[in-house]
């Protein structure tokens, strides 16, 4: 006897399509999101709370209620996913750019002290144009191509093996 099985539908809180209320959402998950963002440059607080909530209320449809670690997971997944099109938008390139390319200012833009706020990455309206000339310079120069060059022939020489140009003596 067999019986077709049919996909689960997928997980869906409570407050599906309606704003979420800070009794929705575990404390220590919006705080550990938040801080997530101020680790990624964010330092406006209007900007910190709003993205905050952004994600959260993204991640919430994701998971299923009480899966407060998923949740977190969720949070920070969206996160990423906002700073990179934050980053491809601010270098005028689609989202879906290539991968090496937005990881490679990604990481550029991250690490160090370049003097640009990852605020003006999130603000509406087009980047100013300082701003992308800045962003454009982080990312990696590829070194120049390989020049050919000569190369004077030298013979091998096998020491275990017989070579032809050794002349053996029995």
């Amino acid at each position: 006897m067999s019986q077709a099985h049919t996909a689960d539908p997928p997980l869906a809180p409570a407050t599906a399509g309606e704003p979420l209320a800070p009794h929705d959402i575990p404390k220590s998950v919006h705080d550990r999101v938040e801080a997530y963002w101020r680790r990624l440059g964010v330092s406006d607080a209007a900007l910190l709370e709003r993205l905050t909530w952004d994600c959260l209320h993204r991640a919430k449809h994701r998971v299923a209620r009480g899966s407060e670690e998923e949740l977190l997971l969720r949070s920070m997944e969206e996160a990423q996913r906002r700073l990179d099109h934050a980053l491809a938008r601010a270098l005028g390139l689609p989202p879906a750019v290539d991968a090496h390319t937005l990881a490679a200012v990604r990481a550029a833009f991250l690490m160090g002290d370049v003097g640009l706020s990852a605020d003006n990455l999130f603000r509406s309206g087009d980047p100013s144009p300082e701003f992308q000339a800045r962003l454009w310079t982080l990312l990696p120069k590829s070194t120049p191509p390989e020049a050919p060059m000569s190369m004077p022939e030298a013979p091998l020489r096998f020491w275990l093996f017989k070579s032809p140009d050794i002349k053996h003596h029995r």
